[in-house]
């Protein structure tokens, strides 16, 4: 660090992205939760076809985006932010909902952003464990803060909560609750629905998971008119680029495609989990793109070093009990991965 950074931030801040070795096609990455598929063909055409105008600036709003997203979800488009990605989108609700020496709730472990953000913006972090069985708690609904996550499904745990259960966890909650959905494409049921009755919720989705984009980084909030206005405030001027804009609409008019990724991740998902059970590893139910397995020797950060041996890449969790986060790769990916592991 230079001797110019603030010091409240320290020498070892930042968040930590999971690895990215070369596209030599050796690796195998199933550490940062990408889809196993390739995005839409439809995609590249469009992206293509949008280069030929990037001598303008794309629409600060991210339209025709914004108004597609609008009809999908069955909302106005003034209830639809269109962002650099979901992490954007996180980063405008500690900008506009936050000052300084306020607080921030949200579950431990979850997404490791939070306490990043929650230290660039002098926000305190109130840390809420979860309960056995990697549950959310009671107390992330009653924990005073301005601002709130509920992570569903969770990661790196992978554990959901259907939309009524998070309605009686955080309903009446204070401050705005944010309902981060990264991974709710795998799961059964979205909690956009309920944002009529609650005027403080928003919901992030993003485009990386199970559109198979996350190069182009795509993510959107939705929520209430004011709050979405709030957000819109405090946005880059030009968050989403043209060539985004086209391959997020071309990947949501690919409706084939999402159910294509979707239904291979959660068949995979169900395999990789009855041998890694069989196998004697423990792993709880997850409705994302990943698993988070402690294996039967508690020795997962060894098991981590020998999958990296084998150039396969994985991401451990040294809390709770030592674990491994594994992402749901395509049929021969969790053949080799199944391998490595003896199973």
């Amino acid at each position: 660090m230079s001797r110019f950074r603030r010091p409240s931030l320290g020498s070892e801040f930042g968040y930590v992205p999971g690895e990215q070795p070369p596209d030599d096609g050796e690796w195998l990455k199933l550490n940062t939760n990408e889809a196993p598929l390739p995005p839409s063909p439809a995609v590249a055409r469009a992206v293509a076809d949008a280069a030929a105008g990037l001598r303008r600036y794309p629409d600060p709003f991210g339209e025709p985006l914004r108004s597609e997203l609008a009809r999908y979800h069955g909302v106005d488009a003034e209830q639809v932010l269109v962002l650099n990605g979901a992490d954007q989108a996180i980063d405008c609700c500690f900008r506009a909902f936050c000052e300084p020496g306020d607080m921030v709730v949200y579950p431990a472990p979850s997404y490791s952003l939070f306490p990043v953000l929650a230290q660039v913006f002098g926000v305190g972090p109130v840390e809420v464990p979860l309960d056995t069985g990697f549950t959310l708690p009671a107390a992330l609904g009653t924990a005073p803060g301005a601002l709130r996550f509920v992570v569903n499904p969770n990661a790196p745990t992978g554990v959901w909560m259907p939309p009524d259960g998070v309605e009686e966890l955080v309903g009446g909650a204070p401050g705005v609750v944010v309902v981060d959905e990264a991974y709710a494409d795998f799961a059964p049921a979205s909690c956009v629905p309920l944002l009529q009755r609650h005027d403080n919720w928003l919901v992030l989705r993003t485009f990386s998971k199970a559109h198979a984009l996350a190069g182009l980084r795509i993510g959107y909030a939705v929520g209430g008119a004011d709050l979405i206005a709030d957000l819109a405030a405090v946005k880059d001027s030009y968050p989403i680029d043209r060539c985004a804009v086209a391959g997020a609409l071309a990947a949501l008019d690919d409706v084939a495609h999402h159910r294509a990724i979707v239904d291979l991740v959660c068949a995979q998902r169900d395999r990789v989990t009855a041998r890694l059970r069989a196998g004697g590893w423990d792993v709880p139910p997850s409705h994302g793109n990943f698993v988070f397995a402690r294996p039967p020797d508690g020795d997962a950060l060894g098991w981590l070093h020998r999958l990296r041996d084998a150039k396969i890449l994985v991401r451990h969790f040294a809390s709770p009990n030592d674990r491994l986060r594994i992402t749901i790769g395509a049929p021969p990916d969790n053949d080799r991965l199944l391998a490595a592991l003896g199973l």
